[in-house]
């Protein structure tokens, strides 16, 4: 046996299922990685992709992550829009861009029992949950888990100068951990050096 043939054996092709599943950014979608590459692969027009999902996403805030499925058909695709992922609504609410790095931190951020009760009324329109016909008590009930996973309390009501001294404070606190850690990153390399 050659080895071209035996090569050629070796060679396994590549499956590409006909579902993309991504979550890209509102007005955000370009040619390049993360999703340039992937479309790019399977001989999908790229630019015409970009055109699609940005005129799509032009009524949304810039910037919000939009869970996307690209239906593939041969050379052809269409452009399924998700609503936004609970997280990130939840984390809108509160004012916040991220969630809590330990239950030391808690609580990072707060809503109120309404904004549970709206987010929860957004997610049972999407199709995904519509199907599973979840009442909306169930519904409010997974938010407020989500929530306090993320660090977000869900409280009765909120004052906004007091919830602005929270958010200013939580910020500072931030910044002191990030200035911290990058302090004992250049110990550590220092640290390292000096064995060397």
């Amino acid at each position: 046996m050659s080895k071209v043939t035996r090569a050629s054996k070796q060679v396994k092709k590549v499956f590409h299922p006909s579902v993309i599943r991504t979550t890209m950014k509102a007005g955000g979608a370009s040619t390049g990685p993360p999703i340039g590459p992937t479309i790019g692969q399977r001989g999908l027009p790229i630019v015409k992709f970009v055109e699609d999902f940005n005129n799509l996403t032009k009524d949304i805030k810039p910037g919000t992550p939009i869970p996307t499925r690209i239906h593939v058909d041969g050379k052809k695709f269409t452009i399924q829009l998700l609503e936004p992922e609970s997280s990130y609504l939840i984390m809108q609410a509160a004012g916040i861009s991220k969630g809590s790095r330990s239950m030391k931190d808690f609580p990072v951020g707060k809503i109120t029992h309404k904004h549970i009760y709206e987010i929860a009324k957004v997610k049972l329109e999407q199709e995904t949950v519509k199907i599973r016909n979840m009442p909306l008590k169930e519904m409010c009930e997974l938010l407020a888990e989500q929530a306090y996973r993320l660090g977000v309390d869900v409280v009765r009501n909120i004052d906004p100068e007091e919830y602005d001294a929270f958010l200013t404070s939580k910020e500072e606190e931030e910044s002191e951990f990030q200035r911290k850690k990058e302090e004992d990153a250049l110990a550590k390399r220092k640290k390292m050096i000096g064995k060397e």
